[in-house]
């Protein structure tokens, strides 16, 4: 069994000065069985401490990063996990840049569509529809990961439209979660040109069942929601339960 921890499922428009003020929402980020970080934003300690669980990190030895956007990368988040263990992390020329070198610290430079061994992890990059650089060496990445317990996982975060390429990939894998951007709220917004709005989740779902890409029990997941793009929790849950998508929120569980 593996098991997926969101951290955080909100866009960048959440702030932590904001966290006793009703729902709250921290930067995108998954743990998954313990062991892989995706995105080591600057709100993952303060789950740490509002979820009071000081040993989250403990088991530790990896982190891919989406791409070089704020929410999803802080370099001061990485060098404290970097304090005390040796880490693995994988990701773009810019970002590894940004980080800088570090003595615990051994980078991968991933590239689209290869499959790397990420500790007992494969992981495969697959470019995103979002901050599009097209020079070989930066890129916006979803991921495709297989777990040590062969459940396989498509985390979409950032994008909007799933690229032709990416499509191509992913049409041939059967999944355990899928994990859909959904920044934008049910309604149109300029965003969607690099972010999902729930109308484009619903056609790429029909599209997913239709191929039936979903394995039995497999779970359709939507996070990073824009603060400013939503209704409450309740009333996106309520509109994402129609399709049968879960919507996530910080602390929550998926055990896969």
């Amino acid at each position: 069994m593996s098991e997926m921890i969101f951290l955080g499922t909100g866009a960048l428009d959440w702030n932590l000065a904001m966290k006793n003020e009703g729902f709250f929402r921290r930067n995108s980020s998954c743990l998954i069985d313990k062991k892989l970080l995706i995105d080591p934003g600057a709100h993952i300690f303060s789950f740490i401490e509002d979820f009071n669980v000081p040993d989250l990190f403990d088991e530790l030895t990896d982190i891919i990063v989406t791409h070089f956007h704020s929410d999803h990368i802080n370099k001061e988040s990485v060098l404290r996990l970097a304090e005390n263990r040796k880490l693995r992390v994988g990701c773009d020329k810019r970002t590894m840049e940004h980080i800088g070198e570090h003595p615990n610290i051994t980078y991968t430079l991933f590239k689209p569509y290869i499959e790397y061994n990420v500790g007992d992890m494969i992981v495969t990059p697959l470019l995103a529809n979002h901050d599009i650089v097209a020079d070989g060496e930066n890129f916006a990445f979803n991921y495709y990961i297989e777990t040590k317990d062969g459940k396989s996982i498509f985390y979409g975060l950032d994008s909007a439209w799933i690229l032709r390429p990416t499509w191509e990939y992913l049409k041939k894998k059967k999944f355990d979660a899928f994990v859909f951007d959904c920044t934008v709220g049910d309604k149109d917004d300029w965003r969607l040109f690099e972010h999902n709005t729930i109308p484009m989740i619903r056609k790429m779902v029909e599209e997913i069942n239709a191929k039936e890409l979903m394995k039995d029990g497999g779970k359709l997941i939507a996070s990073h929601m824009a603060r400013t793009l939503h209704k409450s929790h309740e009333d996106t849950a309520e509109i994402l339960e129609k399709i049968n998508m879960i919507t996530a929120f910080d602390g929550m569980k998926v055990l896969l």
